[in-house]
């Protein structure tokens, strides 16, 4: 039995070079359509000389901040602290003198949502049109 050494018949080895060229180009194509970092449009906001401005406390939101110590939730609207019972008249106080009717709430993430969910009833009972919740993201975004 004799073996034949002739490099005459075909190869079985796979040739990984055009596997490996194509793949470099799929990879770099897509390292171009795909953007690193957002991109967003530059425009310049027209300024108006006319109409009036609104300044005060007739255009800054009331915020009402919710805090849990212990076991029970404390309440402040506008830096003041006032109980659960108190929410809804104050809102609908100091919402009556607003030009827009917004409410910014800031709560503790340990809280109940339903906690959450009725001080939102108590902004909407009271007539607000937006109720904005602060994140302590949206909070140094906005510094």
């Amino acid at each position: 039995m004799a073996f034949s050494t002739n490099s005459s018949g075909l190869s079985s080895e796979i040739n990984v070079t055009p596997l490996i060229d194509v793949l470099l180009v799929l990879l770099i194509i897509f390292m171009v359509i795909v953007p690193v970092l957002p991109r967003g449009l530059n425009t310049e906001l027209p300024s108006a000389n006319t109409g009036q401005q609104r300044s005060g406390d007739a255009d800054r939101p009331v915020l009402v901040r919710v805090e849990i110590q212990g076991v029970e939730a404390r309440y402040f609207v506008d830096e003041q602290s006032v109980s659960e019972t108190e929410v809804s008249p104050l809102l609908l106080e100091l919402l009556g003198r607003k030009v827009e009717r917004r409410i910014l709430l800031r709560a503790d993430a340990a809280l109940d949502f339903g906690v959450v969910s009725r001080v939102i009833d108590a902004g909407r009972a009271a007539g607000t049109e937006n109720v904005a919740l602060i994140t302590p993201g949206s909070e140094a975004r906005n510094r």
